[in-house]
């Protein structure tokens, strides 16, 4: 059971890691419209991966982000020293996983996610891209990788583009999670000669003819 719970890990971990640098390369093709400034995007869909694989995958999903973040953060910020790197990665995969599990917290989703609602998308996107906009541009402005004037700025279009990111992906996650769901429910076998009466006592369900109604 443990080896499997490990495997288990291991595969999100995996899938983590890949998916963000999938969404991180799929987003460079709008940076010649998207682009505000180094490592700012007006519209971020990778943010939005980073933040639907925190929510599936938790602890195990932080370390595949984390190890992607660390090696996008050299293509990014080249040349840039490797604690800068450290810092700006661990930064932007921990204020993510804080938001989600604040939001969970206090929103009661379950880790299941089968009573997310469009309101909880909102307020978890709203969330993450807050705290990460505002924690990664002091980091960016502590290790002179920003102005301090261009603080309030980047943060600000930070802050837009993450949430759109979040939003898009995490609303199209749901829909598609909801019409599965939807296929599932309708595809469910029914039995033509006996209806379910649900009004038996205790709550028993009794099957009853269609013609005894």
């Amino acid at each position: 059971m443990r080896s499997s719970n490990l495997l288990i890990k291991a595969a999100i971990c995996c899938a983590s890691f890949f998916l963000y640098m999938a969404a991180y390369q799929l987003n460079e093709l709008f940076d010649s419209i998207a682009l505000y400034a180094t490592g700012i995007s007006l519209v971020y869909i990778p943010a939005g991966f980073k933040l639907l694989c925190l929510l599936i995958g938790g602890e195990a999903a932080a370390v595949g982000l984390l190890l992607s973040s660390l090696y996008l953060s050299t293509r990014i910020w080249d040349p840039t020293l490797v604690t800068q790197i450290v810092y700006f990665a661990v930064t932007g995969v921990s204020a993510y996983y804080i938001a989600v599990v604040l939001v969970k917290k206090f929103l009661h989703i379950n880790n299941r996610l089968n009573n997310l609602r469009y309101l909880h998308i909102i307020v978890l996107s709203a969330a993450a891209s807050v705290l990460n906009g505002v924690m990664l541009n002091i980091v960016f402005v502590w290790q002179n990788q920003e102005k301090p004037s261009e603080f309030l700025s980047h943060t600000a279009a930070m802050v837009l583009g993450d949430f759109l990111g979040c939003f898009i992906v995490i609303m199209f996650f749901n829909v598609c999670i909801t019409l599965a769901c939807k296929l599932i429910d309708s595809r469910q076998p029914t039995n033509s000669k006996y209806g379910i009466s649900r009004d038996a006592p205790n709550g028993n369900n009794v099957p009853v003819r269609h013609g005894d109604r």
